[in-house]
């Protein structure tokens, strides 16, 4: 799974590149639309001007993976998958901060209907990447039942 988490992110990412031009403006009357951004920060630009933070965080975040993975359920086919999109995920934003400097978002929504202001009407643009992580995240808090694998079990392959 976390193979094709990784593909689908790269791919999508590839194609709004090339055919999505950058920076267009945004659009009040539409709830989702395709934009092309480059992201230096995390989490929705947090910390662009703290590059150190944006490397350091996903570098981070890929540690608590290798200790979930040593805590996984062997026989859970869930928590296997879950591990894996987040796992894809992290890998393709790290991929694009690395290359290009900053990760290629261009999921685009916009709250124009709710009547009343909030920080985030309009929603921080994502990618696959993002979307992969916050599922695998939550089908990991759903079937997390603790510590599963014993110190001895050898590593199975995701």
């Amino acid at each position: 799974m976390g193979a094709s988490a990784l593909i689908a992110d790269q791919l999508s990412k590839t194609i709004v590149r090339a055919v999505v031009e950058t920076d267009l403006p945004s659009r009040d009357d539409v709830f989702f639309q395709w934009v092309r951004h480059s992201n230096s920060g995390i989490v929705g630009g947090m910390f662009r001007d703290l590059p150190l933070i944006a490397y350091l965080a996903p570098l981070a975040a890929l540690g608590v993976l290798v200790y979930l993975f040593w805590h996984l359920d062997a026989g859970s086919k869930w928590q296997s998958t879950a591990f894996g999109l987040v796992l894809g995920g992290a890998l393709g934003n790290l991929i694009d901060r690395v290359r290009l400097g900053g990760v290629t978002d261009f999921l685009q929504f916009h709250f124009y209907f709710v009547p009343f202001d909030f920080p985030w009407k309009y929603f921080p643009a994502f990618n696959v990447a993002d979307s992969c992580i916050v599922v695998g995240v939550a089908l990991l808090v759903i079937t997390w039942g603790g510590p599963q694998r014993k110190e001895n079990d050898d590593p199975r392959p995701v």
